[in-house]
């Protein structure tokens, strides 16, 4: 009887410590941390661009706005918009009705013009040759006085009448406007159909200006007038026409003074634009402007002009369309790059969280390179077996366990 009790009394006292046991575990596994859900990825080399992307639209290498500093009717349009043209080529005429008038009344006016000073020097001439006719006498007079005055048989008073007629005579021979002996025009009349002269120079000038003419080779992009109008009254001020050589294509872009440091003469760049689909056209960095301007009014933001050259595209690229430059400013290849969520910036610098393979994470110092939109280079003590958690939170620290996603 008493060995009943004593073996009864142990599986008890076995009882009880499993169950003591059961609830020390369950209170153990309650004060637990709660563990962290960490996005990782493994790490790998990559070939790293840095991009600038700026977008305006495309244009002709070379552009002519043709206007006419002329304003009379137009009475011809000899091209439509899409016309190739050649230099000198005619592009529309003005009626010269009322310019060859004002020509023809110019020219009227010099003929006589002329027609006068050559009247008013026949004129001057016969009085010229009586003048100088009358100045021989008196000279001859003057020295037969001279003689008969010094042999004391004419007075003092009678020589003198004679020596200042003399006098009065060379100052009248002197007031001509004579070349050895003949009457030439005067300055004013040679400067006053000098400037008639010119005055009909320029009109016959502004008639050969009434053929608008194309200043280069290429295609009409626009034609803003219409039979009837004036060459002046076009739209807002537009000119009459717009010629670009469309043999090869630019881009006038801004590039923000942030990242104008980073381009360079040659530079490569990717055109995109819709009409292209999938497809791009390649160009180079042909000018960076010397002086930044302002962006626009709502900001103090200053941009850099850059001109990019279209060196290689498709058939159906045209000028007009906005495109899409993407400029590769720089690249690393054969790099690790991380999201720039997965560095964490502390008062040391830059690191990174590594998962271990217990999934603890600890923390890898690193350097930053090339930055782009998506990932930033980073340089340290790495190798491509490491997984990296790829956007870590304040609540991350070194040697935390966490439960690692793989699928992110």
């Amino acid at each position: 009887m008493k060995r009943f009790f004593t073996r009864k009394k142990a599986i008890v006292f076995i009882v009880v410590l499993v169950a003591a046991a059961i609830i020390f575990s369950f209170i153990n596994k309650s004060s637990a941390a709660p563990e962290v859900m960490a996005n990782v990825l493994k790490l790998e080399r990559k070939t790293l661009e840095h991009i600038i992307s700026v977008k305006s639209p495309l244009e002709g290498i070379e552009k002519a706005e043709v206007a006419s500093p002329l304003n009379y009717e137009i009475i011809d349009i000899k091209v439509k918009e899409g016309d190739i043209v050649e230099k000198g080529q005619v592009l529309a005429v003005l009626d010269s009705e009322e310019l060859e008038k004002q020509i023809e009344f110019e020219e009227n006016q010099i003929e006589l013009s002329k027609l006068e000073t050559e009247n008013s020097i026949r004129v001057m001439q016969i009085e010229y040759d009586k003048a100088f006719s009358n100045l021989k006498e008196l000279e001859e007079a003057y020295l037969q006085n001279k003689e008969l005055y010094e042999n004391g048989v004419i007075t003092e008073e009678a020589f003198k009448k004679v020596e200042n007629n003399l006098a009065d005579s060379k100052i009248s021979i002197e007031s001509y406007n004579a070349v050895n002996g003949k009457i030439v025009m005067t300055q004013a009349d040679k400067k006053r159909i000098e400037i008639q002269e010119k005055q009909l120079q320029l009109k016959k000038e502004d008639l050969e200006k009434v053929h608008i003419k194309s200043p280069i080779d290429g295609t009409v992009t626009r034609v803003n007038v219409n039979i009837g109008r004036y060459a002046k009254d076009t739209e807002n001020g537009a000119p009459m026409f717009i010629v670009e050589n469309l043999e090869k294509l630019q881009m006038k872009v801004a590039v923000s003074e942030f990242d104008v440091g980073k381009i360079k003469l040659n530079q490569e760049a990717e055109i995109y634009s819709d009409i292209l689909g999938k497809e791009f056209a390649k160009g180079i960095i042909a000018r960076i402007s010397p002086t930044a301007e302002q962006k626009d009014n709502n900001t103090m933001e200053r941009v850099i002009p850059v001109l990019i050259d279209i060196t290689e595209k498709p058939e159906n690229l045209i000028a007009g369309v906005i495109a899409n430059a993407k400029i590769k400013t720089e690249k690393r290849e054969n790099t690790f790059a991380v999201p720039s969520g997965a560095i964490v910036q502390d008062g040391e610098g830059y690191k990174i969280y590594i998962l271990n393979d217990d999934n603890t994470i600890s923390s890898i110092t690193v350097e930053i390179g090339l930055e782009t939109d998506l990932e930033s280079e980073i340089i340290g003590d790495l190798t491509e077996e490491m997984k990296f958690v790829i956007n870590p939170d304040e609540t991350f620290e070194e040697g935390m366990t966490v439960i690692p996603n793989e699928n992110e």
